[in-house]
């Protein structure tokens, strides 16, 4: 099955230009003529689309707010009359996964082309070196003297300033159950992804998701941190932001870094453990306890600094306080569009 001609320039954007399983995936959001005539005019108005394609705005606003609520198209952040495709794969997969009515073959769909075709795209993506779009933050109880260095890093902080905050399933975690994986996957159901202001009216916009509290959504970073979980968040420094709670097994940022080897799909924190020698017992718990495979044991633990993404979930584990996160980067290393 061909990408439809009109849809070639999106595929190759989302970098999948000859993909039979993305064409598929097209077929069934963009599910029509009309569907496919406003996505390649995209991004526009109601009534900027109609003047580029010729169809009546009044069908126009039926087919792309249909095309907005089946997670197929977006609105960009405070610019709500305008439509406008996903930018990047990951964004189209997830908006589209959390469509109530999303279909069995679609999350197969998916999940091929994240597992066994993105492997074609790392060449290309380090050749072009794209900033990652997300970045770790620290467990706070990992860091020393955190009030002096934590501001901006502070999951707590983030949630805790918030005038909105949602949460929904996590579409990593949803993705690999319904492909038959992640049965043994520690994250407790209250590990959702989170989002802030802007982020969560769009959720809310949707119908999907629930609304929290301040002090439930910081209960849950909590519960996450416990369970040995990654906090990530949008790799620059903005009022309106979402947080992952990621698993080894099911997170597809984890999937890039450890398996086909793409450490930039991550940005790590400002922070890296230091381990104290004198103190380690090797015990190996912190080894068992990373997420990025970053300690290695052999009489005593070592750290390979290159693995290292400051989460802090090693110094929460280590037993005997061997283990402390210090500041290495500035906060100039957080983008800041």
């Amino acid at each position: 099955m061909p990408i439809p001609e009109e849809l070639k320039d999106y595929a190759m954007r989302l970098g999948f230009p000859e993909s039979e399983t993305l064409a598929r995936i097209f077929e069934i959001l963009f599910a029509g003529e009309d569907d496919i005539a406003l996505v390649q005019a995209m991004p526009g108005t109601a009534a900027e689309l109609a003047e580029q394609t010729g169809i009546p705005e009044e069908r126009v606003r039926k087919a792309v707010d249909r095309l907005i609520m089946i997670g197929a198209v977006s609105h960009p952040r405070n610019q709500p009359d305008v439509y406008r495709r996903f930018p990047a794969m990951i964004e189209l997969r997830d908006s589209s996964l959390l469509w109530p009515d999303a279909s069995q073959e679609l999350f197969e769909l998916w999940d091929r082309l994240v597992t066994q075709e993105i492997s074609q795209l790392i060449p290309l993506l380090k050749d072009l070196k794209i900033p990652s779009a997300m970045r770790v933050i620290p467990i706070e109880r990992s860091v020393e003297a955190r009030s002096t260095v934590l501001d901006i890093d502070s999951a707590r902080k983030i949630f805790k300033d918030a005038e909105l905050v949602t949460g929904l399933p996590c579409v990593c975690r949803t993705v690999a159950r319904r492909n038959g994986r992640g049965t043994d996957c520690p994250a407790p159901e209250t590990s959702v992804c989170m989002q802030t202001n802007a982020f969560a009216q769009a959720v809310l916009g949707r119908g999907l998701g629930e609304k929290l509290t301040n002090a439930e959504a910081i209960k849950r970073i909590g519960e996450a941190e416990d369970a040995g979980l990654v906090h990530m968040v949008r790799n620059n420094v903005k009022q309106d932001m979402f947080m992952c709670n990621c698993c080894s097994c099911c997170c597809t940022g984890l999937y890039l870094v450890n398996q086909l080897g793409y450490p930039e799909a991550i940005a790590p924190s400002r922070f890296r453990v230091k381990i104290n020698v004198d103190t380690c017992d090797g015990c190996g718990i912190c080894v068992d306890k990373c997420l990025f495979q970053a300690p290695r044991l052999d009489e005593v633990v070592s750290i390979q600094y290159d693995k290292c993404f400051g989460c802090g979930n090693c110094v929460m584990a280590c037993p005997e306080d061997a283990m402390t996160l210090e500041e290495v980067r500035p906060k100039e290393h957080i983008r800041v569009k």
